[in-house]
């Protein structure tokens, strides 16, 4: 007896796996919760001022970028302190090679869970 089984993008909304899914959004409003630590922070308003799309996250202050790469677009001047430590340039890198196991674990248990 043939199996009938619903079509693959069927089957990815019910799971929430689907671009722009709940899974997704997890998975994004995740990385931005452990991140948030790499960011530097002087008085917060870099770390405060972001937006948090399904799946982006920018940082909207005016300098994220120069503080993000640690430079000026031209190159002209380098970023040589950041005040709080632990934090500095390419946050999402550090986060990533700092605890992408654990942001891992978390969206797989949401899954496991349902997205619950």
């Amino acid at each position: 007896m043939p199996v009938k089984m619903q079509p693959t993008s069927v089957i990815k909304a019910n799971l929430g796996i689907e671009p722009n899914g709940k899974v997704q959004k997890f998975f994004t409003n995740t990385c931005y919760r452990y991140m948030d630590k790499y960011v530097p922070k002087d008085n917060g308003i870099l770390r405060e001022n972001v937006t948090i799309d399904s799946n982006s996250i920018t940082y909207e202050q005016e300098y994220a970028g120069y503080q993000y790469y640690g430079e000026r677009k031209d190159g002209s001047h380098k970023v040589t302190n950041y005040t709080t430590p632990g934090t500095g340039p390419y946050w999402d890198k550090r986060m990533v090679s700092a605890e992408i196991q654990d942001v891992v674990a978390e969206v797989q248990n949401y899954v496991n869970k349902g997205g619950k």
